[in-house]
């Protein structure tokens, strides 16, 4: 519906508004849902905006994951990450809109944002809604105060000091997958363990490799967002595994694929070398954390 109404260019930018929509309901419930989807859409014309400064920018991001570590408590962060994840998106790589010019302060362009993210996330929300009302969906593991509240420092902090070094130093499409790196990478409570994280970033890395590779044999953008949607059906047989790096291995190549860069190798090596760095700087704030938390 998305790439009929606005162009293919409003694709990639549609997948992330789905993955709020669909990954909240199977993970925090219908109400959740409907919750991260209203503020995504609420968000959307905001996050645009933001990216035109550094300082904007890295305040959003901050507000955002700040709002994300607080639901911590419900044990909802890891549906309600993809919320960051989107927004982020819009913040350094609005969507190309056909019939529309990219402009960050026009109120037609904004409109149109905000209209790709309520059809792309409130759609899958109300048919899923309608699929699993007999299924009994998996509640929530709640985590205590001390780990929210350092869980929403940490991933705050991060993905803030994260968002202003890319506007500011090179605000490139492809720096997005340092922000893709942390949010999926830092984790909250008993998840939040220096195996676990580094099970994480590897499996990020692998995925994004994997992702690189199909990406030079396969330089057709149609085609790559064909696969890119399989391997997300394929992702979600792995959300709750207690493989981290499996996980993370499959989810990573549907957000690369769908994405719809070119395929030149500089391309690919800008996105591996990104998510290095974003795992780097993930296990380095688990490993602080962990320090202070021994002196503490």
């Amino acid at each position: 519906i998305v790439i009929l109404l606005f162009g293919s260019g409003a694709a990639t930018t549609a997948i992330f508004g789905g993955l709020v929509g669909m990954l909240n309901i199977v993970l925090g419930g219908r109400n959740t849902a409907f919750a991260a989807s209203f503020a995504l859409i609420i968000m959307a014309p905001i996050s645009v905006m933001a990216g035109l400064n550094p300082v904007t920018g890295a305040a959003v991001m901050a507000i955002s994951c700040l709002a994300i570590g607080a639901s911590a408590g419900w044990g909802l962060p890891r549906g309600l990450s993809m919320l960051p994840l989107a927004i982020a998106f819009l913040i350094i790589s609005p969507p190309a809109v056909s019939n529309t010019p990219t402009d960050r302060i026009s109120t037609p362009y904004l409109l149109t944002v905000v209209a790709i993210m309520a059809i792309s996330s409130l759609i899958p929300v109300i048919v899923l809604t309608f699929l699993l009302r007999h299924k009994e969906l998996p509640k929530p593991q709640r985590n205590n105060r001390a780990d929210s509240i350092e869980y929403a420092i940490i991933i705050s902090v991060t993905t803030s000091v994260a968002m202003f070094g890319v506007l500011a130093i090179h605000p490139s499409p492809y720096s997005f997958w340092l922000l893709l790196t942390l949010i999926a990478v830092v984790q909250v409570g008993p998840q939040a363990s220096l195996r676990k994280t580094i099970q994480r970033a590897s499996g990020t890395v692998i995925g994004g490799a994997v992702a690189a590779v199909v990406v030079i044999l396969i330089p057709n953008s149609t085609a790559l967002f064909a696969i890119g949607m399989l391997m997300l059906l394929v992702a979600f047989n792995f959300i709750g595994s207690t493989r981290y790096w499996l996980y993370m291995a499959c989810m990573t190549p549907p957000i690369v694929l769908t994405s719809g860069a070119p395929a030149a190798a500089s391309t690919d090596v800008a996105r591996v070398s990104y998510t290095l760095i974003g795992a780097a700087l993930a296990v380095v704030a688990f490993a602080i954390s962990h320090v202070v938390r021994l002196i503490m």
